[in-house]
C-alpha cells in the first residue's frame, strides 16, 4: 500500500508539473486539495498498521477474546456462584450450640428445621472451631417470664467474617421471629383478640416500571463500566507499539523520509488505534447484549421474565456516542505513545488513563442527581457515561447528548491536533 501511495504521489507531481504556467500562460486543471492530496496516503499507512496489528496475537485477544469470554464469565459466572452459595446457605442447617433452656424454641427449631440446636461446653471456642457456626444464650428463667407475659432478651453470637456464620445468624433470627408470634398468637387468644388488630394498616406496593426500564437500569449499571474499560484497553496495545514499539525497532525513520506528509502518518496511526478501541467496544456490547438477554434472566429472577433488550435506534445513537468517547481516547493514547521514549515509558503513561476512565465510569451511578445539570455534559468523560445512562434509561436528552458529542468531537480533535504536534517534532521523535 505505501508502495502504490508512493507512485501515485509522483504521478501526481509530475501532473502538477505538466500544470505549471507555460509562457504567462496557466494550464487549466485545478490543483488537488490538501484532503485530497492526503487520503491515499491515509489510507496507505492505516492500512499498513491494521494489518500489522491483526498479525499480533495480542490486539486479537483484546478485541476479541477478552470481550468475547471475560464479559459473559463476568456477568454471568458470579452471579451464579453467588446465587448457588445462597441457595446453600437456603437449604443448610446450621448447627448452633444453645446456651440455656426453652423447650417452646427447641421445639419449634426441631419443626423447622431452621437449624440443628446442639450442646457445647466451651461455646464460644467450638464457634471459634467452626465446629458450631452460632451461639444462641437463653436467659435463666426465659420460660417463666414468657408464661407471665413479660419479655425477654435473647443473645446471639457468630462470626461475622464468615459468610455461612452469618447466614446462620440470620437463621436464627428468623427461628426467633417465628416463636415471638407463637407466643403474641396464644396471649390474644387468651384475650379473645383477632392478630389482625395489631396491624390496622396494611400495604400494597406495586411497581410501574415497565420491562424495558428494568432492563435499562441493569445495563446502566454494567455497560458503561464495560464500554470504558475496553475503549482504553482495545486500543492501548496498537497505540503503543505504533509509535513507541517504531521508535525502540528503529523503524521510524523509514517511515519519515516517505512522501507522506506528518499529518497523513497520524491520521493512519490514529484510525488504526479508533478501529482496535471500537472494535473492542463493540465486540463487547454484542456480548454483554448477548450473555444478559440469554443468561441473566434466569440468574436472578425465578421465572425467568426480564427482558433484556436494547431498542436498534438506541444501540446506534450508543456506539455513535462510543465512536467519539473511543475517538477521544485513542488520541490521548497516541499521543503518549509518541512522546515516550519505549514501549515501557508509554506503558506507564497510559496505565494511569485506565483508571481515569474507569473509576468515572464507576462512580456515575452514585453520582445521578448530577445528571440534570448541563455543565456535566461539557466535561470529558464524565460527560459520556452520563449520556449512557440517559440512552439507556430511556430518558435522553437530545440537548445533553448534543453536548456530550460537539465537546467529546472537540475535545479528539484537540488531542489529535496534540499528537500530530509532537510528530512534527525531531527532538521529540528521536530523543532517547
Amino acid at each position: 500500500m505505501i508502495g502504490r501511495a508512493v507512485i501515485w504521489w509522483r504521478e501526481e507531481r509530475r501532473a502538477r508539473i505538466r500544470r505549471r504556467p507555460v509562457g504567462g500562460i496557466p494550464r487549466r486543471g485545478p490543483a488537488p486539495g490538501l484532503l485530497e492530496a492526503t487520503a491515499p496516503f491515509v489510507r496507505a499507512v492505516y492500512a499498513k498498521e491494521m494489518l500489522e496489528a491483526l498479525r499480533d496475537r495480542r490486539t486479537l485477544l483484546v478485541m476479541i477474546l477478552l470481550p468475547a469470554v471475560v464479559v459473559p464469565l463476568a456477568t454471568l459466572g458470579i452471579p451464579y456462584l453467588e446465587q448457588r452459595q445462597q441457595r446453600g446457605f437456603q437449604t443448610a442447617t446450621p448447627a448452633v450450640a444453645i446456651v440455656g433452656q426453652d423447650d417452646g424454641l427447641l421445639r419449634l427449631a426441631r419443626a423447622t428445621r431452621l437449624i440443628l440446636p446442639v450442646r457445647a461446653a466451651d461455646p464460644l471456642r467450638a464457634l471459634r472451631e467452626r465446629r458450631v457456626l452460632a451461639v444462641v444464650r437463653l436467659p435463666s428463667g426465659m420460660e417463666a417470664v414468657i408464661a407471665r407475659d413479660g419479655q425477654v432478651r435473647v443473645g446471639i453470637q457468630y462470626d461475622a467474617s464468615d459468610s455461612e456464620s452469618t447466614a446462620a445468624r440470620g437463621k436464627v433470627v428468623e427461628l426467633i421471629a417465628k416463636y415471638s408470634r407463637e407466643i403474641v398468637a396464644r396471649r390474644l387468644q387468651v384475650r379473645h383478640l383477632n392478630p389482625a388488630d395489631l396491624l390496622p394498616v396494611l400495604v400494597d406496593e406495586r411497581s410501574v416500571a415497565t420491562q424495558r426500564q428494568l432492563s435499562g437500569l441493569l445495563l446502566a449499571g454494567i455497560l458503561p463500566f464495560f464500554i470504558a474499560m475496553l475503549a482504553v484497553v482495545g486500543g492501548m496495545a496498537v497505540a503503543v507499539d505504533l509509535a513507541a514499539g517504531e521508535k525502540e525497532r528503529g523503524t521510524l525513520e523509514s517511515l519519515l523520509v516517505a512522501p507522506p506528509r506528518r499529518e497523513a502518518i497520524v491520521l493512519g496511526k490514529f484510525l488504526a488505534v479508533l478501529t482496535a478501541s471500537m472494535g473492542a467496544v463493540i465486540i463487547v456490547v454484542l456480548s454483554l447484549m448477548l450473555s444478559l438477554r440469554w443468561g441473566y434472566p434466569y440468574l436472578l429472577t425465578s421465572a425467568g421474565t426480564l427482558d433484556i433488550s436494547l431498542p436498534l435506534g438506541t444501540a446506534a445513537v450508543l456506539l455513535g456516542v462510543a465512536l467519539l468517547f473511543a475517538a477521544l481516547v485513542s488520541g490521548v493514547q497516541l499521543a503518549v505513545s509518541i512522546y515516550a521514549r519505549s514501549p515501557r515509558e508509554a506503558q506507564q503513561y497510559v496505565t494511569p488513563l485506565y483508571f481515569m476512565i474507569v473509576l468515572p465510569a464507576m462512580a456515575v451511578q452514585f453520582i445521578s442527581e448530577l445528571a440534570g445539570r448541563g455543565w456535566v455534559y461539557l466535561l470529558p468523560v464524565l460527560n459520556t457515561f452520563f449520556a449512557f445512562r440517559e440512552l439507556l434509561l430511556g430518558t435522553v436528552n437530545w440537548g445533553h447528548l448534543l453536548l456530550t458529542s460537539v465537546s467529546c468531537a472537540l475535545y479528539a480533535a484537540v488531542v489529535l491536533k496534540i499528537a500530530i504536534a509532537l510528530f512534527s517534532r525531531e527532538a521529540v521523535i528521536f530523543r532517547t
